[in-house]
């Protein structure tokens, strides 16, 4: 049996969010294999995975409606779907540090705040700059996309 999201209409959001963690963990994985983690710069690459992930909620719940979307439904699909992807990956990157505490260290071992981070701070961070960069991606794309009156 084949998966197809237009046959989950209601987890629209869920899905793609997941998807986004997924891309999230791929590229986390990416970055520590070829050793470019403390390169603070490359974690925009964060914010074109997680836009691209919201672009695909609302193309894909457009296609589903009809080709019709609103301003409002697509700003809370968009915040929907970054909360979900930024949440699993915060709760990813926790249940890692955890369990992998030179891995963490290696991480912070160049911040600037190094001694006070422990691994709640630092995942509060990432997830606090993931709702902050998916919020502004969202503004951005529904500002951009074609959409139908509120």
């Amino acid at each position: 049996m084949k998966f197809k999201v237009s046959d989950y209409p209601d987890r629209l959001t869920q899905i793609y969010g997941a998807l986004i963690a997924l891309g999230l963990i791929a590229y986390f994985w990416l970055a520590k294999i070829l050793g470019f983690i403390n390169i603070p710069e490359f974690r925009l690459f964060n914010v074109v995975i997680q836009t691209a992930g919201i672009y695909l909620a609302c193309k894909q719940f457009r296609q589903l409606h009809a080709g019709s979307i609103n301003y409002f439904r697509a700003m809370a699909i968009g915040f929907i779907t970054s909360t979900i992807g930024t949440t699993l990956f915060a709760m990813f990157l926790f249940i890692l540090f955890q369990i992998d505490k030179p891995l963490f260290e290696s991480i912070i071992k160049d911040e600037p705040l190094r001694t006070y981070l422990t691994v709640y701070m630092a995942t509060f961070a990432v997830w606090t700059e993931g709702m902050v960069s998916g919020t502004v991606a969202t503004f951005l794309l529904t500002n951009i996309m074609d959409s139908d009156q509120p």
